[in-house]
């Protein structure tokens, strides 16, 4: 404090403004979040409330499934001709 000349009261002043300058950012983050949550309900309750709109979501997620999981049949399903043993 006697390093920059000022009296223990202007310093207490000097930290209070900035913690609360940093409380009014994290307020301001926090609040912006909850804005946020609130538009995702908002819009997944709308899903819910279509069957129109929840077909076409499911249509797009299964679209994505298969996008990154499909791939071509590995096996190869033949008719045997030939005539298995029979169980006696």
């Amino acid at each position: 404090m006697t390093r920059f000349g000022m009296s223990e009261i202007q310093a207490r002043a000097v930290l209070d403004l900035r913690l609360e300058r940093l409380t009014r950012m994290e307020r301001d983050k926090i609040l912006d979040e909850l804005a946020e949550i609130r538009r995702t309900i908002a819009h997944l309750k709308e899903i819910l409330a279509s069957e129109a709109l929840l077909m076409d979501v499911i249509v797009e997620e299964l679209k994505e499934i298969r996008g990154k999981y499909a791939d071509k049949r590995r096996t190869e399903i033949t008719h045997d001709t030939e005539d298995s043993p029979s169980r006696t």
